[in-house]
């Protein structure tokens, strides 16, 4: 294949890639959107399998994440220039590794065709995924099932499988479109497998649809959530102390004239104060939740000196009289945002006056509310399917994900809440997001959302909830399907690698 018609083949198939998912959310796309790409793979060189490799990925994660140079040289205060070299960075050191290993599996697997070879491909293409989820820094944003969510019947396997099973169906069908392509009728077998498995994930769908409920009248926990859209500040100031306090005593004020909530919910970093050094801050919040005895859930730093200073950004039960109850340390911290792998280069470095850095969190069980276990994650820990799992084993009857989104764009809000509600669909449990600018939203145990605020609006919602106890297949082993995806990758491209003797 001409390299100027590889390279263009590639870009497109990136694009494509890209535009499955918020907010252009073509999510059709995604059936065809590797086609091009896997037509580049087998027609041309390892050499430039790996480069193209690399260049797809560029381009898939500019397409689905162009706001992130701005955003990250906003919260730095640095030139557009540094935004841009973290993109690129992020996307070659995180995300291509894994597409370049996808792509000389390919060129493996495809020597050998026949009906199961699609299957093979989705396989290799899954276990790629489940291991950029786990190494080289742990970056699973934008994996390939998440562009499907909010198409209920297709996404209710992840109560098995996680998001790795979603995008076994996806790239099942690309690789049989992309052989139909190459080898005409004699692939046509190949097609029919990969369109039966997606019929016979519909079908699964269908049965777990059927079994969708609203919460009982009798068990139902009444919620409000509380979203201000205040400025945080991409850096923390001491001006900031205790600033936005009074912003959501009033929001919840007014929503407490029209409900009686068990939870109230506000979102990360709400509290700009430490909430155990201000009883007259914590005082305040009482009073407005006493009449109601509501509890609340709310986020900000915290101080452990023990003897040094050290720093948690966490989440907070206080009860109606605003004593706390309980605390979550965020365990998954964000990258030279949150903690700092290379602290002694300034420029990276987040100034939070006396909070200079985060540490991971250890108190990390369930919040023990009056209505039941809340499992906790924070902002982006949802990303990470195996610690929602953690926190329902753990005794989590409902899931809160506490966000700050204020300092992002309504693209990556979008791209993240997709993310949380497949969440609920692993685990087949309710969850709350409160959000600094939205959404806030309750997202039921099939991943449909309930009620929801818009972006970058200050607004209150209320919604009901349910505790749960069952534990799902995903639940109990975990990812073991996005393992076996990749043993039997790595097992079929060896067994290709093989010269054939006789």
């Amino acid at each position: 294949m001409p390299r100027a018609l590889s390279l263009v083949l590639t870009l497109f198939s990136g694009w494509l890639y890209g535009l499955c998912f918020p907010t252009a959310s073509l999510q059709l796309l995604a059936w065809v959107a590797l086609v091009p790409f896997l037509a580049v793979l087998r027609r041309t060189g390892v050499g430039r399998a790996l480069l193209l490799s690399w260049v797809w990925t560029l381009m898939a994660a500019y397409t689905v994440g162009d706001w992130f140079a701005h955003s990250v040289a906003t919260y730095y205060q640095q030139p557009i220039l540094i935004g841009v070299g973290f993109f690129i960075g992020v996307s070659s050191f995180m995300a291509a590794p894994f597409y370049m290993a996808f792509a000389l599996a390919y060129r493996l697997l495809v020597r050998r065709p026949g009906p199961a070879l699609p299957l093979l491909v989705a396989a290799a293409w899954s276990g790629t995924e489940l291991a950029r989820g786990r190494l080289l820094g742990a970056n699973p944003w934008a994996l390939f099932g998440y562009s499907q969510v909010g198409l209920d019947h297709l996404v209710q396997l992840a109560d098995v499988t996680s998001v790795y099973g979603v995008s076994f169906l996806l790239v099942a069908v690309n690789a049989a479109a992309a052989e139909v392509l190459a080898r005409g009728r004699r692939a046509g077998l190949g097609l029919v497998t990969a369109l039966a498995s997606v019929a016979l994930a519909l079908g699964y769908g269908d049965l777990c649809l059927r079994d969708a409920t609203s919460p009982a009248v009798s068990g139902a926990i009444e919620t409000v959530m509380v979203q201000a859209n205040l400025d945080l500040g991409s850096q923390w100031r001491e001006e900031f102390y205790g600033r936005n306090l009074d912003a959501h005593l009033r929001l919840t004020r007014e929503a407490l004239r029209n409900a009686r909530p068990d939870l109230i919910f506000w979102p990360e970093g709400a509290l700009t104060f430490f909430l155990e050094e201000e009883p007259l801050y914590r005082g305040a919040i009482g009073r407005v939740l006493a009449a109601s005895g509501a509890q609340l859930i709310v986020g900000g730093p915290r101080n452990v000196r023990t003897p040094e200073p050290v720093f948690y950004n966490s989440i907070f039960l206080l009860s109606a009289a605003g004593e706390i109850l309980g605390t979550y340390d965020k365990e998954r911290l964000v990258p030279f945002a949150e903690r700092f792998p290379f602290g002694s280069i300034e420029l990276l470095r987040r100034r939070f006056a006396r909070v200079r850095e985060f540490s991971p969190g250890i108190l990390t069980r369930p919040l023990v509310t009056a209505v039941g276990a809340a499992g906790v994650t924070v902002c982006n820990e949802a990303m990470f399917p195996e610690l929602v799992a953690a926190r329902v084993r753990d005794g989590a009857r409902f899931l809160v994900d506490p966000a700050n989104d204020t300092w992002l764009t309504p693209k990556f809000s979008a791209q993240q809440f997709d993310i949380v509600r497949l969440r609920t669909v692993e685990q087949r449990r309710y969850l709350v997001r409160a959000s600094t600018s939205g959404p806030s939203a309750i997202v039921d145990p099939w991943g449909r959302v309930a009620v929801r605020t818009q972006f970058f609006t200050s607004a209150t919602v209320a919604g009901r909830i349910e505790a749960r106890e069952e534990i799902t297949a995903y639940g109990r082993i975990g990812d073991l399907f996005g393992i076996g995806c990749l043993l039997v990758a790595v097992g079929a491209s060896v067994t290709r690698a093989r010269p054939r003797h006789g």
